[in-house]
């Protein structure tokens, strides 16, 4: 007997220990989720990041990708993803326990909601505070009414969770100010990680994509990812001015974002033969593409500095490149850095700075070395899945239960 299909709003229902709302993911994240699952019972990922499978008791559903081209698409998609995320949060069975990223920014406000309506459990992760970071890049004035009832809004979904996770004592440290003294049922500090496994050290003679781009004898300083508006990067154009006559030296950006066209115009100005721009690569070559970097550019805007902590620092260090932090030395990142001696900082317009930096590890391959070696160890010891595995375990085992 034939079976008619089930329509995408007539899903077999499902009961699910727990439910994850994160537009844009890792696959490290999407990892740690699914061996959380293995442990805790079965989960679902709302993403919108096509690369992402369901796997063992993990389920992944896609939704509207996060659109970075410009501000207004940019906005755009952040709310396209928390109107899908409610649709689906609508349809799910029993109480699971939601784990809402600030990614987009209001998926705590609908973790909030999904609390009052049908008193779903929740957490939160805050990757980046918002509405700080909509004030940096020019959404909303700071003071002005919407600042304030953003600013609100943040606070109540804090003030209801279960828990609130960020990645530094700064970002923590925000938050509380952000909620004018009320206490939170548990605040922690768990940083970030990355995929050790998948990220290794490679040597450029053996790494195809240094081939491809002639950088097998070069000094690599690279910038890998999102060039934002929040990203403050033309220190580094006015540093590979300074350099370029040495042409042990290049300087590559791969990635994409709201500066790159300005980035490019100042390097065709200055007509610089030593930086070169390249597309996102796939997910399968960002091991390839990572270990190209000798020296890995990790870049915070001025006055950003309490607000995030770039994941790209973690990843950077489990291949086994230098860090420039381009950010106050003051800052968890540029204390982090230079304490844990895997790199240096500076200020992301010091450009005369940045270029002592790396003319200085050029002149001194034995120092780069060591410092590319102590970023792999640290990265190992402490900022790997399994570091920060048992974390996430002991948070979250007493608030998710199995269907």
């Amino acid at each position: 007997m034939s079976s008619n299909p089930v329509a995408p709003n007539e899903r077999p229902s499902k009961r699910y220990a727990w439910v994850i709302l994160n537009q844009t993911i890792s696959p490290a994240f999407e990892r740690l989720v699914a061996r959380l699952c293995d442990e805790l019972g079965p989960g679902l990922l709302l993403t919108g990041s096509d690369f992402a499978r369901s796997s063992g008791q993990l389920e992944v559903r896609h939704g509207p990708a996060y659109d970075r081209r410009n501000l207004r698409r940019r906005l755009a998609s952040w709310a396209r993803f928390a109107l899908w995320a409610s649709a689906e949060c609508a349809r799910l069975k029993g109480a699971p326990f939601l784990l809402a990223a600030t990614n987009p920014p209001p998926l705590p406000q609908v973790a909030l909601f999904f609390r009052k309506l049908r008193r779903f459990p929740y957490g939160v992760l805050v990757w980046d505070i918002y509405p700080e970071h909509l004030v940096h890049i020019g959404v909303c004035r700071e003071g002005s009414f919407v600042t304030q009832a953003l600013t609100r809004a943040s606070a109540l979904a804090l003030e209801g969770a279960e828990f609130v996770v960020t990645l530094s004592d700064s970002m923590a440290a925000t938050l509380k100010r952000q909620t004018r003294g009320t206490p939170l049922r548990s605040l922690e500090v768990i940083p970030n990680w990355a995929d050790t496994n998948a990220l290794r050290p490679l040597h450029k003679q053996d790494n195809p994509l240094a081939w491809e781009l002639g950088q097998r004898d070069k000094l690599t300083v690279l910038y890998s990812g999102n060039m934002g508006a929040g990203h403050t990067l033309s220190g580094v154009i006015e540093a590979a001015a300074l350099l370029e006559s040495d042409p042990r030296i290049e300087f590559l950006f791969i990635g994409d974002g709201l500066s790159r066209p300005a980035l490019e115009a100042e390097v065709a100005q200055r007509k610089l033969k030593n930086v070169r721009f390249f597309d996102y690569q796939p997910h399968d070559r960002l091991p390839l593409s990572l270990a190209l970097g000798d020296v890995a550019i990790v870049a915070q805007a001025p006055g950003t500095e309490h607000l995030s902590l770039p994941s790209k620092t973690y990843s950077s260090l489990a291949v086994g490149s230098a860090i420039l932090a381009l950010t106050s030395p003051q800052s968890d990142l540029g204390k982090f850095v230079t304490e844990q001696r895997v790199g240096a900082a500076h200020r992301a317009d010091d450009g005369t700075a940045i270029a002592a930096t790396v003319q200085n590890l050029a002149d001194a391959p034995d120092e780069l070395d060591e410092l590319r070696t102590r970023a792999r160890e640290l990265a190992v010891e402490s900022y790997s899945e399994d570091a920060v595995y048992t974390a996430w375990r002991a948070l979250l085992a007493p608030l998710v239960s199995p269907p």
